[in-house]
């Protein structure tokens, strides 16, 4: 059976990995500084707490010496755009010093990366770290893939983001639960068709599903991109929540937010062949919202 070392396992992102890798008849090992109210334990055998930013110390307290993985899919980051340019050193603890802990500690020929779309156009600190990131991956990874991710949203059904929510489709799908009274656009005068920015979405299904098959045969390129080549913008999102949803809620114009741009869409010819799109935004926004309700707290 192949192992698999999951960072991050308990986020949003990593849950889903867990069990898909699971289903798919994996031994997964999972890497994270604390328990969410993602249940993964179903699917893993192992759990490892730890926090990537600290000293690992004794080796063996974490990983077995002689504990090689077949792959290791490093999930374990801080993603607020915002948040990083407020503070930037606790973004290059975690994404860059804690990403060179996890190459200079885990034994594996494989490597699955999660960087950002916000890396080809890097102006917060969150994308630099990531792109630094990437440089690491690059230099030290006997064999690896970089995936470039876009927006990613919705839910399989079972695990839900946690935290504080940073990304439009889940404070739209927020809003729409009841858990906030509005939403605040931030800035209607950018260049795009109707002032406000554009993104590309993801599914986070159709994303993990990418991330084992570069499990099963990595890339080695600088970067595989996971967008749709579509691009939606913030009006477009909430007005398909409120249609998924079927529940309409309040929304206020705001000031632009530090380290935005105005759009972020993939090129088509630059489409992962790991990524098969079976999701639309409809999908995103009702797997979304749905789990919202499920979500306590």
């Amino acid at each position: 059976m192949k192992k698999v070392l999951v960072t991050g396992a308990y986020g949003y992102i990593g849950s889903h990995v867990c069990k898909l890798l699971h289903q798919h008849g994996y031994d997964v090992h999972a890497l994270d500084k604390a328990i969410s109210t993602n249940d993964i334990s179903p699917y893993i055998s192992r759990f490892i707490c730890h926090d990537i930013r600290e000293p690992y110390g004794d080796r063996t307290a974490l990983l077995d010496m002689h504990d090689k993985y077949d792959a290791v899919v490093h999930l374990a980051s801080l993603i607020s755009v915002e948040d990083s340019m407020i503070h930037p050193i606790r973004y290059i603890e975690n994404n860059v010093i804690g990403t060179k802990k996890i190459l200079s500690n885990v034994f594996t020929d494989n490597v699955i990366f999660a960087s950002t779309a916000s890396a080809f156009n890097p102006v917060s600190t969150y994308a630099q770290t990531k792109l630094l990131g990437e440089n690491l991956i690059r230099r030290y990874a006997p064999n690896y893939t970089i995936f470039r991710f876009y927006n990613v949203a919705g839910s399989g059904g079972e695990f839900s983001q946690i935290g504080k929510a940073t990304h439009l489709i889940r404070i739209a799908a927020e809003a729409a639960a009841g858990k906030r009274d509005i939403i605040t656009i931030n800035g209607s005068d950018w260049d795009t068709e109707d002032g406000t920015c554009e993104r590309d979405y993801v599914h986070v299904v159709d994303l993990s599903h990418g991330i084992l098959k570069a499990i099963v045969k990595p890339s080695n390129k600088y970067y595989e991109c996971t967008g749709t080549g579509t691009s939606y913008s913030v009006r477009e999102v909430i007005n398909v929540m409120r249609e998924a949803s079927k529940q309409f809620f309040k929304v206020e114009k705001g000031p632009r937010r530090e380290g935005d741009v105005a759009r972020i869409q993939l090129d088509s010819d630059q489409i992962s062949d790991y990524l098969d799109c079976r999701h639309n935004l409809y999908d995103m926004c009702k797997s979304a919202y749905e789990a919202e309700l499920r979500r306590v707290g």
